[in-house]
């Protein structure tokens, strides 16, 4: 007896299907690899006995697929050629970004005769499907993909259900582009946040056995103190110095163990700070800086270093100064322009990319270069 085609392929799914999402619905399908032709790409055929449409996903072992052409129509199944969205790409309407599954190529081939097609360096062509989001897209529109920025320059909506994207690449734009995550212009309409932890007494600070003393500690996003951040500090010996969660440092031993604040919910952002616990009668020098927190393009403003021993303020001990970036990058974007006793004055730079920069001037004791402080100067705009 001569089973149906239709019989048939009920035993086929039945035997040798597998389970694939199309759209988002289960069912069974007969996938075997596209080798008609030479592959660029992770190319499959698909036979299923529903309806199969060009722009149709499919998701199948753990990988998704788009449905790209030939799709084949019968009373018991339909066929169709489908290739793996090899990457994701983000597309930014005025803040609202989008990601897209795609598959990306820098060749295709003629539908007519299965031949190569070479794009021109730097080009590629992108394609995914045609739905009510990607509609919105439009010429010149830029993306990134695999941290290199492309834009837009072809569009190609001739087969029903996808679209296909020409692009070229294009150029970063360092102060929109969020490079890492690879979307466009993201900073052209959020706000980038540079967190920083900043502690006050500098790189070392002295402690009497068995005595407390406070860590002066702020924190700052774009160079913006925060109000009331949630800081997490630890100590690397307990023995030596024990420090609470409010930043109360105790000697309990004669030594020395560092202090580590840091950013609770960024925990990557953190300072440190050298401990030495020492005995009654010794100088335990610290030094704090007054002066302008911000300094506009181009402005100068004049800080001031007090010394203080045992907490009380002394006049016998002088410092030096130094400027640098918070980032270590270079030229600096400021200078000192004088420098009186243990005053300074500080510069900013007059050119507009120094906006959100950070400088950190630096007094360091001349009687022990040990103890060091440091201000954080945020930079502005003028206008």
């Amino acid at each position: 007896m001569t089973r149906s085609l239709e019989l048939m392929l009920d035993f086929f799914l039945r035997e040798k299907g597998e389970l694939v999402h199309i759209n988002g619905v289960r069912q069974l399908a007969l996938i075997r690899d596209a080798s008609d032709h030479i592959q660029n790409t992770d190319e499959k055929i698909i036979r299923a006995a529903t309806p199969l449409r060009t722009g149709d996903i499919v998701d199948y072992r753990y990988e998704r697929y788009l449905i790209t052409s030939q799709v084949d129509r019968n009373e018991q199944s339909c066929r169709g050629r489908m290739k793996k969205c090899n990457q994701r790409l983000a597309l930014n309407w005025n803040g609202q970004v989008e990601w897209f599954d795609a598959v990306v190529a820098a060749r295709t081939f003629s539908t007519e005769t299965g031949k190569v097609i070479s794009m021109p360096e730097g080009n590629i062509l992108v394609t995914v499907q045609d739905n009510a989001d990607t509609s919105g897209i439009t010429l010149d529109q830029r993306f990134y993909i695999t941290h290199q920025p492309f834009k837009i320059v072809g569009m190609d909506r001739i087969l029903n259900g996808i679209i296909q994207l020409s692009c070229t690449l294009d150029s970063i734009n360092t102060a929109y582009d969020d490079v890492e995550h690879n979307i466009a212009d993201r900073w052209k309409y959020e706000t980038a946040h540079t967190y920083a932890l900043h502690i006050h007494q500098g790189t070392i600070a002295h402690v009497l056995l068995n005595e407390t003393i406070p860590l002066n500690v702020t924190a700052t996003d774009n160079g913006n103190e925060i109000a009331n951040p949630a800081i997490t500090y630890i100590s690397s010996d307990l023995n030596v110095v024990s420090v609470d969660q409010h930043g109360q440092v105790m000697g309990i031993a004669l030594g020395q163990a560092s202090i580590t604040a840091k950013l609770t919910y960024h925990p990557t952002v953190r300072s440190t700070i050298e401990l030495r616990v020492v005995e009654t009668g010794k100088h335990i020098y610290s030094i704090a800086i007054t002066g302008n927190p911000m300094l506009k393009t181009g402005q100068s403003a004049s800080y001031v270093s007090h010394i203080y021993d045992h907490g009380v303020e002394v006049f016998d001990q002088s410092v030096e100064w130094s400027l640098r970036n918070q980032d270590d990058s270079t030229p600096t974007k400021g200078s000192i322009t004088a420098s009186t006793g243990n005053s300074v004055t500080v510069k900013a730079g007059s050119s507009s990319r120094v906006n959100n920069k950070v400088l950190v001037l630096t007094a360091t004791l001349v009687s022990d270069p040990s103890i060091t402080i440091e201000k954080y100067i945020s930079l502005k705009n003028l206008f």
